[in-house]
């Protein structure tokens, strides 16, 4: 998922689903300001959201692969967890962005899922640069030889 939104903001952007009954957001202050910088970025990763008075916004869609239905609750967790990385000054604003939307996206522990997503989802692995280790630098599988294995196991 970050390869994929790494991608779309150097200039090749998510497909976007287009909502039939557009839902708003109201937020605070501080994060209806913080929208308003990143909601370009945003369209560029399949977000399309617009002004829709004071602190509110009118989410008029989310990216193709993403669950309708929670539009709201969405965007104010991709905010709160921009806003987590932004205590991180190593990052930029696309690249905090990047890691949040990534983070938002993500396939969460405890959802099943069925073959075909689990082979879609080897493969969008290994079709990655770098597909043994994860954005913030933890390996994302480990490799165990088979003597490794017996040691562990023998008892």
């Amino acid at each position: 998922m970050y390869e994929h939104l790494s991608v779309a903001l150097l200039g090749i952007p998510v497909s976007s689903q287009r909502s039939l009954f557009p839902v708003t957001v109201e937020l605070q202050a501080a994060d209806s300001a913080i929208l308003q910088e990143i909601k370009d970025d945003l369209q560029q990763l399949g977000y399309i959201i617009e002004p829709f008075g004071k602190n509110t916004f009118a989410i008029q869609g989310t990216p193709a692969d993403v669950d309708q239905g929670n539009e709201n609750v969405i965007i104010e967790s991709l905010l709160e967890q921009y806003k987590n990385f932004s205590s991180d000054v190593k990052f930029s604003k696309r690249e905090k962005l990047i890691r949040s939307a990534a983070w938002q996206q993500s396939i969460k522990a405890g959802r099943k899922l069925t073959a075909s997503e689990m082979q879609r989802l080897i493969e969008d692995l290994f079709a990655c640069k770098q597909p043994n280790m994860a954005p913030n630098g933890s390996p994302v599988y480990l490799e165990f030889k088979n003597e490794q294995l017996e040691k562990m196991f023998r008892g």
